[in-house]
């Protein structure tokens, strides 16, 4: 029988993906290398789980080395090993890599343990034991069925590190835009990368007619400048959105470990100026924020209530960065906006529980 992963998992939690690995007498063979899997490797070290195996994708076998051990091919896994356990630690959304997992998932064990992207908090059992009640009110605040089954199935596979549950509820890029205000004139893209989501955003919105996009990576906000020479309705802004003006750390890596809260294994470290929707936007209406920044949501948040509450625009918030933003950020929300929006919740098919999107849907009849 299929399992179902629309609804909350079990409460309390009594097992979950460490506890089977670390249960595993099996070989566990990491697939991937870099920052995931010294991460991985961290977390391994705390539960006393063994690595037997290193392995690549064959375009990536080069007779290197990584913690010690020769990078084999998968086939050399297979020649070696007459059992095995599978632990995947690098992230894609692209589809060819996408259909791999799922062969990998259905001929082998494969675990997908979660990692945070910012912060050190796991979303583990204890985790998820400790601040149930929190994630239940969440759960009940989304606003139809289809972002509970997205929010039960993300808790689904954090907690198991599974395949099945991870990619559920899935939606494409296209599906997760209609449901914003076709109108809009006005966004603010928070965390602009080098225009990727600009250039996204004024295809599908023939009413947008200015972007204001805000980067903090010095590297990759050279990138949006030069975007914004060939986009005119493009306006790229140096800086970190946060909930007061100032200038803070920014631990920099051109990439999604870039952030304000803390370093990834490989960064470099530069000052960058803090700012604020409501600092941003004083003079001008708004018709659609996105926060996409790297563990910083809350905080940019909490510096555009102002705006907010004046111009109830759509808001696009991240939620897969710090384990408690999954349940924090929309109680936040629903505390805090006007009457009348939704709270919808739907995710790419990636992998790992990436690219998972709250919508704040402001009323119709604004």
């Amino acid at each position: 029988m299929k399992e179902n992963y629309s609804l909350l998992p079990p409460y309390p939690c009594e097992r979950d993906v460490w506890d089977t690995m670390k249960s595993e007498t099996r070989p566990i063979v990491v697939y991937g290398m870099g920052n995931g899997a010294d991460k991985l490797l961290v977390r391994f070290e705390k539960y006393g789980i063994a690595v037997a195996d290193f392995f690549a994708s064959d375009g990536f076998v080069r007779g290197h080395s990584f913690h010690g051990k020769r990078v084999k091919s998968f086939a050399e896994i297979k020649a070696e090993y007459a059992d095995f356990a599978i632990a995947l630690s690098f992230a894609s959304g692209r589809e060819e890599v996408l259909a791999l997992f799922s062969s990998l998932d259905a001929s082998y064990t494969l675990y997908i343990p979660d990692m945070p992207v910012s912060g050190t908090q796991y979303f583990d059992r204890a985790f998820y034991n400790e601040n149930y009640e929190k994630i239940k009110e969440a759960y009940l605040s989304l606003s139809d069925e289809r972002s509970r089954a997205v929010f039960a199935s993300v808790l689904h596979y954090k907690l198991s590190g599974r395949f099945a549950p991870l990619m559920a509820y899935t939606d494409t890029a296209d599906a997760i835009l209609s449901l914003l205000p076709a109108d809009m004139r006005t966004m603010l893209d928070g965390g602009a990368y080098h225009g990727d989501t600009a250039r996204q955003a004024l295809s599908r919105f023939p009413a947008l007619s200015r972007v204001i996009a805000v980067e903090p990576d010095k590297r990759i906000y050279k990138k949006l400048c030069r975007y914004a020479e060939e986009e005119a309705r493009v306006v790229p802004v140096f800086g970190a959105l946060y909930n007061r003006e100032g200038e803070a750390t920014f631990f920099g890596s051109s990439n999604r470990n870039s952030s304000l809260v803390g370093a990834s294994f490989e960064h470099r470290e530069d000052s960058v100026p803090l700012l604020t929707v409501d600092a941003i936007c004083a003079s001008e209406r708004v018709d659609y924020i996105k926060y996409d920044v790297e563990g910083s949501e809350r905080e940019a948040l909490e510096g555009s209530l102002a705006t907010v509450k004046r111009d109830t625009p759509a808001l696009l918030v991240s939620l897969y960065h710090r384990s408690e933003d999954i349940f924090l950020l929309p109680l936040l929300l629903r505390e805090q906006l006007p009457d009348g929006y939704r709270l919808v919740l739907r995710r790419l098919g990636v992998v790992p529980a990436w690219d998972l999107d709250l919508l704040a849907l402001p009323p119709c009849d604004r």
